[in-house]
């Protein structure tokens, strides 16, 4: 082989085999690893239903009341009510509706308002003749959930009451402090969307 044939065979043979050969395998590029601590779930109310049981006090006497609420916005909520006061002489029994406002989006505990009217019902009982008397009643007051988890709350709540006392010789209100605590069960009537899990604004 001549001189000049072997040195194009020495430097263009090496090149034509390093083109071929394959490339080494670069690392992959790991993802930066984020410091900042990840928000928790929020527990949305919007499109659920809830039936809370509750025991407490109307004034100094025991009180037992169901609640009916439906939430068809994050915001608003509207809950049916029925309570029985069981006193010795006398008792009550209570009906009302009003409007639930949650306080905040953030976490398990769900501080609300809550605000609206109905009636109270006071039955004598057996001891006299007297019949059972029924006052317009408005309400309003305030309370929380704390959520043991997504569907059961611990419900802890107080309200003011004013039943409007109309006699013949006068006019007037009697005013009540209830509070009472219990479970509410949270029932989603569809899908959860990120909105309502607080991801979106």
């Amino acid at each position: 082989m001549k001189p000049r044939a072997l040195l194009l065979y020495l430097v263009c043979v090496p090149q034509a085999l390093w083109a071929q050969a394959p490339s080494p395998a670069l690392p992959l590029e790991q993802a930066p690893v984020s410091l900042a601590t990840t928000r928790a779930p929020t527990l949305g109310w919007a499109e659920n239903l809830v039936l809370s049981a509750a025991a407490g006090q109307l004034g100094e006497e025991a009180l037992y009341s169901f609640h009916l609420a439906y939430f068809p916005t994050q915001r608003l909520g509207l809950e049916a009510t029925i309570a029985h006061n069981p006193s010795g002489s006398t008792h009550a029994a209570l009906h009302h509706v009003g409007a639930v406002v949650p306080l905040l989006h953030a976490g398990r505990l769900r501080p609300f308002v809550v605000a609206g009217l109905g009636t109270i019902q006071v039955f004598p009982g057996t001891a006299t003749n007297a019949k059972s008397v029924t006052k317009l009643m408005l309400h309003a007051g305030g309370g929380a959930q704390l959520h043991l988890r997504g569907d059961v709350a611990l419900r802890v709540e107080a309200r003011g009451l004013s039943a409007v006392d109309q006699q013949e010789d006068h006019s007037g209100f009697l005013g009540y402090a209830q509070w009472s605590v219990g479970l509410a069960f949270h029932r989603r009537l569809r899908a959860s969307s990120a909105l309502d899990r607080g991801e979106g604004s």
